[in-house]
């Protein structure tokens, strides 16, 4: 087995937690005050002792009752579920039996984890507290290792981090650290249980027999800072250093980390590494930039791992992500945790280590993947163990247990992928924990279901139309959204609806054919769908002149035949305006009367307008009847009523008179009635 991380077993850590800072003293005679509150800080605050930093204090506040304020003095204490530590001794009580302490040493006084502060009488310790109140804290810390001499002097390989919230925590150290260090579940201020153990991280090798590295780039053996460090800190170059920065929540205690690790490789290729043939480092080209953040008040921890490319090739990546398990607090057997395997529905427990094949589980290609851990024979709800479960988000392959004893249960989970050049590509984890069976069910099915990737339709376009997703869940329409697993192919269907037609995808899509998508991340595709243009013709005839014109506009006909391609369902009204001397005789095609015509666009539509000249009565008065009917059909007039009357000055035959009268004008065929000598 490889060196790693010195760790005290959790029934040492039970057994050193009730020793420490507790001062178990008998009490002193009884004190005067009879109660206490403090104020400041207040309830659930989440502090973080900076151990990067040369001092680090808490101010502290409250009131006093019984007693002679203004001489009695107070001991600020922080109380676990078993033990108490003395934050500051002798703290005088003001003359209103109020105290303060402006800067309460925060390093040497609290150990990490959750306690309550009270203000007791200086220099008892009373067994029964309750008449003294103050606030729960949860306190945690952080500190950085740096290589202490040589060439390297200062640079950052490592770090921890605990970060404390009120029913539960984990502690952190880097990708070469081991990840996740350790997580902790809490029943009320008693630490009962530590679950994980180790998780999301690279060794130098592979347990229990290495033969490789736990990260490999371009099939070489490759480590990140903190395995590098431990292979030769004096290296004469190339020593990566890790780069982090961290952010808690005061009120919540949520977590957040950004960490950078450089993979780095030996010039010589020969395993497992040495000083001589890692004398200095070769970077691999890639980066991995951790993010990992934790909320659920302790219960949930989060790791985005995203390989990037910083030499502008692309990259192989062959992982082994180390996994132990713990699951019991002052006393159990981490030999006896049992699994469930995704595509499994009981648990079962590990009885081998590699290189025997009974020791490698074969997991299926659908992502996300979870794997539920308990503690063999434990009873749901047990605070002596707990439970829980690790969700990973695209495919693994296979998870093979490395290591088998009391104080833990590990595995390394086995994934591959490819850095694109340039870019990266991303692994996503999920670590969750609780006492009981539901909980951890119901926040590892939440998990997962982040974890999917999520495809949205949008639709563009003046037209309308539906898309659908194979494998199912995108209905566009209604459902414009879905989530599957990494590495899923999705085919989307653009269907126009009537008068539409579809004219192309846009964003993860282009074209108009068939779009599929591979989603390895979260992706976006707009379909288009434009209503189908109908054309409108509009045709005059007859010797007059005039206009057509539609509302809404977009066509303005004046002379011959004009046409214009209007949207597909488009409402228009034609109206007709004859000209000076000309008049509006009807519709014909696909418009009928004299009125204004009304038409929807779902065809091609044809219409013709008819406008005539107008009538202006010609002069007739002497004319014969055959001449006057021509005149009146030069004119665009009409032959009226024919009457006859004697006349001594007319020829027989001709017009002796005309109504209306000559150089009237009127509609076109307007009727000219005449008298004619007889």
């Amino acid at each position: 087995m490889n060196p790693r991380r010195f760790r005290l077993t959790t029934a040492a850590l039970f057994v050193a937690g009730l020793v420490m800072g507790g001062l178990i003293a008998t009490p002193t005679a009884s004190a005067a005050i009879t109660g206490s509150n403090i104020t400041t800080p207040t309830n659930n605050t989440f502090l973080s002792r900076d151990f990067d930093a040369a001092s680090q204090t808490i101010a502290v506040s409250g009131t006093t009752s019984g007693g002679t304020p203004g001489t009695d003095m107070v001991d600020i204490r922080c109380y676990t579920a078993t033990s108490s530590s003395l934050i500051t001794a002798n703290v005088p009580t003001n003359p209103d039996g109020t105290f303060s302490v402006p800067s309460a040493d925060l390093h040497s006084s609290v150990s990490d984890g959750l306690c309550q502060l009270k203000a007791v009488p200086a220099g008892t310790t009373p067994a029964d507290v309750t008449p003294f109140t103050g606030p729960t804290i949860g306190v945690g810390e952080r500190d950085t290792s740096k290589v202490g001499s040589g060439p390297n002097t200062g640079l950052a390989y490592d770090y921890y981090i605990w970060a404390e919230q009120l029913t539960a925590a984990f502690d952190y150290v880097s990708l070469g650290g081991c990840g996740a260090y350790d997580g902790y579940l809490f029943n009320g201020l008693a630490l009962t249980t530590t679950t994980f153990y180790c998780n999301f991280g690279f060794f130098r090798g592979e347990q229990s027999s290495p033969t490789r590295s736990e990260v490999q780039v371009d099939g070489a053996n490759a480590y990140p800072p903190d395995q590098a460090q431990g292979i030769n800190d004096q290296a004469a170059s190339g020593l990566p250093a890790v780069t982090y920065s961290y952010s808690a929540d005061a009120a919540t205690g949520n977590l957040t980390i950004h960490e950078s690790d450089p993979l780095v490789k030996c010039p010589d290729p020969t395993y497992p590494p040495t000083t001589t043939t890692c004398a200095t480092f070769v970077s691999t080209g890639v980066t991995d930039n951790v993010t990992i953040t934790q909320d659920h008040n302790g219960h949930v921890s989060w790791f985005s791992e995203a390989f990037t490319s910083t030499d502008g090739q692309a990259h192989t990546l062959d992982l082994l992500w180390d996994n132990a398990q713990h699951f019991y607090g002052p006393a159990g057997d981490a030999s006896q945790i049992e699994y469930e395997w995704p595509g499994q529905s009981s648990f079962s427990m590990p009885t081998t280590v590699v290189p025997d094949p009974a020791a490698t589980v074969s997991l299926p290609a659908s992502a996300p993947g979870t794997i539920l851990a308990r503690m063999h024979g434990a009873a749901d709800g047990d605070v002596n163990f707990g439970q829980g479960a690790i969700v990973y988000d695209r495919p693994a392959t296979a998870a093979s247990f490395t290591f088998l004893n009391t104080s833990e249960s590990e595995f390394i989970l086995h994934q591959t992928g490819t850095v694109p050049a340039g870019g990266s590509t991303r692994y996503r984890f999920a670590l969750v924990q609780d006492y009981l069976a539901a909980n951890v069910a119901s926040m590892a099915q939440a998990a997962a279901a982040s974890f999917l990737n999520t495809l949205s339709v949008s639709k563009a376009g003046n037209g309308s139309g539906t898309v659908t997703s194979a494998p199912g869940g995108i209905s566009c329409g209604s459902t414009c959204s879905a989530g599957y697993g990494y590495g899923t192919s999705v085919t989307l269907t653009a269907a126009p609806s009537t008068g539409s037609a579809f004219t192309g995808w846009s964003g993860a899509c282009s074209g108009t054919g068939a779009c599929t998508v591979t989603t390895n991340d979260v992706a976006s595709v707009t379909a288009t769908f434009n209503l189908i243009p109908e054309k409108l013709s509009v045709s005059k005839k007859g010797d007059g002149k005039g206009k057509v014109t539609t509302y809404p506009a977009g066509l303005s006909c004046a002379t011959g035949t004009c046409s214009r391609f209007f949207d597909y369902g488009t409402p228009l009204i034609l109206r007709a305006k004859a000209a000076k001397g000309s008049s509006f005789a009807g519709w014909s095609g696909a418009c009928k009367g004299t009125r204004a015509c009304a038409l929807l666009m779902r065809s091609p539509k044809s219409v013709k307008a008819t406008f005539l000249k107008n009538c202006t009565v010609p002069q007739l008065k002497g004319k014969s009847l055959k001449a006057a009917k021509r005149l009146l059909k030069s004119h665009d007039c009409g032959l009226g009523k024919i009457r006859h009357a004697f006349s001594r000055t007319v020829r027989r035959g001709s017009v002796i008179s005309q109504k209306p009268k000559a150089g009237r004008h009127y509609k076109h065929g307007t009727k000219v009635n005449l008298v004619l000598s007889g």
